[in-house]
């Protein structure tokens, strides 16, 4: 049973990032229970793959999987933001493009050269994702986020110009690369350094 806790923690973020938009468009009232949730969310996130690395059940298949469902996890988040503050929300819709477009460049690299997702879990990203959780955060509870969101959005366009640079170094499909000049090494055959908490 507790060899499938990463698992489970990982398919939990599907039914939270849902919970919190049915309770969104229950309207602002639930503003608090939402961040809470949310919260609970970016905890799976970090437990299940350290969980899983100290099990040894940190499998590529886990890893593709948590990133698929991380995607899907704020997307829920933005859609509830939408749902409890439309019009903040569409004044920043020309950022939140970006950042999709950015991402979406990223998933063709490593489509069109590998056929497979990217799964790079590369350390900005995870710097990144502390400064999304702190910008929905201050969204969800106060209905707007100038500074916050700023710096999230600088973060995303960073994060995905390394990952988009770690899939156009890397010769073959991997993934746990901590940034783009640790797939270069990799491309010149050079041994690299994983930080044993995040990417094991």
């Amino acid at each position: 049973m507790l060899i499938r806790l990463p698992h489970i923690l990982v398919y939990s973020r599907i039914v939270i990032g849902l919970l919190c938009v049915i309770l969104a468009s229950q309207g602002i009232t639930w503003r608090v229970s939402i961040f809470v949730l949310m919260l609970i969310g970016l905890l799976t996130d970090i437990f299940d793959g350290i969980i899983a690395r100290r099990l040894g059940v940190s499998t590529v298949a886990l890893r593709k999987l948590d990133s698929i469902v991380d995607r899907f996890f704020w997307l829920m988040i933005l859609l509830s933001c939408y749902m409890l503050y439309p019009e903040y929300i569409l004044s920043i819709l020309i950022y939140v493009v970006i950042i999709l477009l950015c991402e979406a460049i990223v998933f063709a690299i490593s489509f069109l050269r590998f056929g497979k997702a990217p799964s790079p879990h590369n350390l900005i990203s995870k710097i990144w994702g502390i400064s999304v959780t702190w910008s929905f955060g201050v969204i969800i509870l106060t209905g707007t986020s100038q500074i916050a969101f700023m710096i999230m959005f600088g973060l995303a366009v960073l994060s995905r110009f390394d990952s988009a640079l770690i899939y156009c170094l890397l010769r073959t499909w991997d993934h746990d690369i901590p940034s783009f000049r640790h797939a270069l090494a990799i491309r010149n055959g050079q041994p690299i350094k994983r930080n044993r908490l995040f990417n094991g």
